[in-house]
């Protein structure tokens, strides 16, 4: 395939944003063009699938960190609530289906140049980029929320290290224990994994004599609030407090070495914490100038980047986006639909 000049890969950019402004048409893929799909997550592993097979010509090569993310292996046991969704296409059939896969990082795009830096040292040209970066914590001005305490006090929000840390604890709660589980201030980043994680956490509290769960809910509204009312474990019925933002809920600092958390109702004390931090989009978002100053990745309803117009953001990295499984793979479809 000839490679691309980057004065022509430069008008091409121009031409493909102003395809936007027509309504998409000059995104369409040409046989031989180079897509990377950045993200292996359900959107990432969807739209390199869905490329592939309608563009079976084209290169589609997706980029992920996480070996573990395309697995097939089973869950560890009681693991299962404490971790991201996997892609429901496994590496397997994205070897069968054609698609390339790179377990690396991308660190930085060159948008004039059509090449994407990855930590390995290694950069990839493109013709076309799609990033699925997913969501990453956000740093939080809390007394005493530092390095130490995230460890302390997992969030396990998708990491299967934290999510042992955490399972590990809970095994060890002792009778009349207390677990609190933080979710952090603002709009609800990912409402039906904080419910989830909430009836999981009762579930366990159940299951200890005498233990209790108390939940930090500093998110807005009060529909986390009556979801998990609804759903509550008899078992937990009366171990459970739910202490919404407007009757203070947020945390303001934390004490980890004494297990003490202050919020705005006072000072608990806790044997397990659950510490769900704020979220953003992934740090590819901001490296590669897609993020604006929510953290978030602006889209129009196809993921086309406010932005960047020439990038599709796929998934939970959207501004506004309906954080959920469902939501990810119609990203997916509503993107790669730009694409044929």
């Amino acid at each position: 395939m000839q490679s691309l000049s980057r004065r022509h890969f430069t008008l091409g950019l121009a031409a493909a944003a102003a395809g936007f402004a027509a309504g998409g048409a000059a995104l369409a893929l040409r046989p031989g063009q180079r897509v990377l799909v950045v993200g292996g997550g359900p959107a990432g592993a969807e739209a390199a699938l869905a490329l592939r097979a309608a563009h079976p010509r084209a290169s589609v090569l997706l980029i992920e960190r996480d070996p573990t993310r395309l697995a097939r292996e089973p869950d560890e046991a009681g693991l299962a609530g404490f971790l991201r969704p996997r892609a429901e296409a496994g590496l397997a059939a994205l070897k069968a289906a054609g698609v390339g896969l790179a377990l690396d990082e991308v660190v930085s795009v060159d948008w004039a140049a059509g090449r994407a830096v990855l930590f390995s040292g290694r950069d990839l040209a493109f013709d076309r980029l799609l990033l699925a970066p997913g969501t990453a914590p956000r740093d939080e001005a809390i007394p005493g929320l530092d390095a130490v305490a995230r460890h302390a006090w997992p969030a396990a929000w998708g990491s299967p290290r934290e999510a042992r840390r955490l399972l590990a604890g809970l095994q060890a709660l002792p009778e009349r224990g207390h677990v609190v589980l933080r979710l952090p201030e603002g709009e609800a980043a990912h409402p039906a994994a904080a419910l989830g994680r909430a009836l999981a956490l009762a579930s366990h509290v159940a299951r200890r004599p005498g233990a209790r769960l108390t939940v930090l809910d500093g998110t807005e509204g009060a529909d986390l609030a009556q979801a998990f009312a609804a759903r509550t474990p008899a078992e937990a019925t009366g171990r459970v407090e739910w202490v919404s933002a407007a009757r203070g809920g947020r945390v303001r600092a934390v004490d980890t070495p004494r297990g003490l958390i202050e919020t705005e109702a006072g000072t608990l004390r806790a044997d397990v914490v659950n510490f769900v931090p704020a979220l953003r989009a992934g740090a590819i978002a901001a490296a590669a100038g897609l993020a604006d100053a929510s953290g978030w990745c602006p889209c129009d309803a196809a993921g086309r980047s406010v932005l960047r117009p020439e990038a599709l953001v796929l998934g939970d990295a959207r501004k506004a986006a309906r954080r959920t499984v469902a939501e990810a793979l119609r990203s997916a479809r509503a993107a790669t639909d730009h694409l044929a």
